[in-house]
């Protein structure tokens, strides 16, 4: 999809190899300059970790401007995740790029942007996981706050800046010139916690973490014969059907007959179904679960997942070496698309002098037929930018997002975030008229983006043969749980059951022997691939590819966002250990407590000298001279003393005061931030990142361009508010009026 695009990549760090090695999947041709030791977030993983992102072939370069000057003129996208300071007052600066290389994409990737106040803050991946919000909802709330095992700041910035420098390639297929992209890894993760954003925006909610226990009942993982299964409850009205399955018909009854009853009975209700999963391992009961229309999915371990015969019939996993010749196992691609090839090599038009403030996806029309999260996402983030998105809503069973209440379906926050910057319409596709109008709609439209299970599309009349009918270059992205092929391409999936049958679950816990936790937020990573997906296949068509058919599993691309651990599990042949709060190599690294009610601080101590600097901040100077500590090997086996040592300066300050103080002496430290916190962020107030508009204060972009980037025009759309748009542009069909609200259904009616 991509081949003939050369990039170039500076920054040993793992959101930048994720980005660059995506793009080689994908077809490019990507070299890498070492960066002296210059990264934003420094790299600490295993050979095989190290090989997976690519961070273990570098170019070699006698001088750095000679390399620069040489390698420039031949490239099309530069990502440079080196610290700003090591950019400041160089040839890298996007000004300088700009005058001496207009052609050129310039993504720069850093910890928390090119500005504000916390620009040099140093950090490591449990500082962006608690810095973004994400660490306070993840573990049990009577604990700490649990770090993600899977690098989720780096993975997300990584996408991002993947999708930010295809949307500038495509505006340079128009125009000639290059543009910049930066990418804040603590904005890009925040992301993730777009909905406790936008809720705490609006209603002041603070979410935190509850040791997995979701909103709806059932909705999480529990102990069976062999480990733990993934059990939801969702769709609502598939429940009855493994109540019968089961065999415990008290599962159905009063209290727990609705959802509403088994929210009002939550501990009743698990106490009952706890005995019957008991009795179960966890692969009859995925299958049992699936086989009654139900989310459910097994919590595989790594070792599990590179067996898995789903993954094994896909071919997902593929071969490969570490530069010293040792093999690993590890993903191939994050989605599959099936369309011609390209030239090898287009060039970029001759810069023209003509200006526009248009966003970069100005003139694209989608058609979204998605719900609940992931699908919405990957929608949002094309509206964002420019694109006209178009959200078909079937009002006999809205989308989740917008509750389960038919008199206040326009007035959730999390809608407003979700579908913001697009259109709504009404429409039943089972009635002959309206699937024709819709049908004229697609026609008019370059992407159709979907999340329903394999098959769906094609008994509405909607597969890509009946597209390309309507439209020959039209681009489908079809975003289901396992894929459109292999034993499970039936089968359903929500967010937790796709994150545990993936492997990705089994990471992150406090302890080897404990429960292991959900992190924040496969769903809307899945989204950021669905994204990035649509802006492959969209840049594809413009190079002269025609349109596509792309099949996303999100099960994959789950497994995608963990590669170096199936990389290093399969290289070593041990799976990683559970760390807790804990780094493999650096030392000390955990989460301490501070002053006020569940106030945390992040403190890792990245090196030698961070730790000399931290002793010093602690209070504790004869440490830095102590033998016992003189190394991180020596620092980890010592980890429980000096973390009571830790915790007993931290305890007794405000986290921001801490925070400023370890910064200032050049430790790693982040606090645990909550929706609150990041609301009146002082570095996010100066970087102007919350957005608003007739009121509504939202959450801000994932990424920004030098020059014609994206905004909020409006926020989720009234159900809908575009018909009467609908009905004056396809004139074939009466005016479609608005459901009344005792007409709608929402996603949580049980039906039997």
């Amino acid at each position: 999809m991509l081949a003939g695009i050369r990039v170039l990549r500076i920054g040993d760090c793992a959101g930048a190899g994720f980005c660059a090695q995506l793009m080689a999947r994908m077809g490019a041709e990507v070299r890498a300059l070492p960066d002296d030791d210059q990264a934003a977030v420094r790299f600490a993983g295993s050979a095989f970790e190290a090989a997976w992102y690519g961070l273990d072939d570098n170019i070699p370069s006698a001088s750095p401007a000679q390399a620069y000057d040489a390698l420039f003129a031949d490239c099309d996208v530069l990502i440079d995740a080196r610290r700003p300071s090591a950019v400041q007052d160089t040839a890298l600066t996007a000004e300088r790029l700009r005058q001496a290389h207009p052609h050129l994409v310039h993504c720069r990737i850093s910890a928390f942007g090119d500005d504000g106040p916390y620009r040099d803050h140093h950090a490591t991946d449990i500082t962006l996981y608690a810095m973004s919000g994400l660490m306070q909802a993840t573990g049990d709330g009577k604990r700490e706050p649990l770090n993600a095992r899977p690098r989720i700041a780096q993975v997300s910035a990584g996408l991002y800046a993947y999708i930010g420098c295809l949307m500038a390639l495509r505006r340079r297929m128009d125009d000639g010139r290059g543009n910049g992209v930066e990418v804040s890894m603590q904005e890009a993760a925040m992301q993730n916690a777009e909905i406790a954003l936008a809720e705490n925006l609006h209603t002041g909610k603070v979410a935190r973490r509850n040791n997995d226990e979701h909103a709806l009942v059932p909705w999480r993982t529990y102990p069976c014969a062999d480990g733990a299964v993934f059990v939801c409850g969702g769709p609502a009205r598939n429940w009855w059907r493994v109540v019968d399955a089961i065999g415990d018909p008290a599962l159905g009854a009063s209290p727990f007959g609705s959802m509403a009853e088994r929210l009002q009975n939550r501990a009743a209700f698990e106490a009952q179904l706890r005995p019957s999963l008991a009795d179960h391992d966890k692969w009859s009961l995925f299958h049992m679960g699936q086989r009654c229309g139900l989310s459910w999915a097994p919590l595989a371990t790594l070792e599990e997942a590179l067996d898995d015969p789903q993954l094994r019939e896909r071919r997902f996993f593929r071969e490969a070496h570490t530069t010293d010749g040792r093999p690993f196992r590890g993903p191939d691609i994050p989605f599959r698309t099936f369309a011609g090839d390209v030239p090898a090599k287009t060039s970029p038009p001759p810069p023209s002098p003509a200006t526009s403030d248009a966003p970069p996806l100005a003139g694209v029309r989608v058609v979204d037929f998605t719900h609940d999260w992931a699908g919405p996402h990957a929608a949002r983030v094309l509206a964002d930018y420019g694109a006209e998105v178009i959200k078909i809503e079937y009002p006999q069973r809205l989308d989740g997002m917008r509750g389960g209440f038919p008199h206040k379906v326009n007035d959730f926050a999390r809608f407003w975030q979700l579908h913001r910057n697009k259109r709504s319409v009404t429409l039943d596709l089972t009635r002959d008229d309206h699937l024709a109008v819709c049908k004229e709609l697609i026609a008019d439209s370059d992407i159709v983006i979907e999340n329903s299970r394999p098959g769906v599309m094609a008994r509405l009349g909607l597969d890509f043969d009946e597209l390309r009918a309507l439209r020959e270059d039209i681009i489908l992205i079809s975003m289901s749980a396992f894929g459109t092929s292999g034993p499970y391409a039936t089968y359903a999936g929500y967010g937790g059951g796709i994150e545990a049958a993936s492997g990705l679950q089994s990471l992150t816990g406090y302890a080897p022997d404990g429960a292991s936790y959900r992190v924040r937020e496969m769903d809307v990573i899945n989204g950021i691939y669905g994204a990035a997906a649509a802006m492959s296949a969209l840049l594809h068509r413009q190079r002269g590819g025609g349109g596509q058919w792309v099949d996303l599993s999100e099960t994959e691309t789950c497994c995608w966002s963990i590669g170096e651990y199936f990389a290093d599990c399969s290289g070593s042949g041990a799976a990683p250990e559970i760390l807790g709060n804990r780094h493999p190599v650096h030392a000390p690294q955990g989460c301490y407590p501070c002053a006020g009610e569940d106030r945390w601080i992040t403190i890792c101590a990245a090196d030698d000298r961070q730790w000399q600097a931290l002793t010093a901040c602690i209070d504790a100077p004869q440490w830095a001279d102590e033998p016992r500590f003189a190394d991180a090997a020596g620092r980890r086996q010592h980890h429980n003393e000096i973390d009571a040592r830790i915790a007993e300066w931290t305890q007794a300050r405000d986290p921001m005061t801490a925070m400023r103080q370890l910064q200032t002496a050049g430790v790693a430290a982040g606090v645990v931030m909550n929706a609150a916190d990041l609301a009146s962020d002082p570095h996010l107030s100066a970087r102007e990142w919350f957005l608003e508009t007739q009121g509504i204060r939202l959450p801000g972009l994932p990424f920004r361009f030098l020059r014609d980037s994206g905004g909020l025009r409006h926020p989720g759309p009234a159900l809908g508010r575009d018909n009467q748009w609908l009905a004056e542009h396809y004139g074939t069909l009466s005016p479609i009026e608005t459901p009344r609200a005792e007409t709608l259904g929402t996603a949580f009616d049980t039906e039997r």
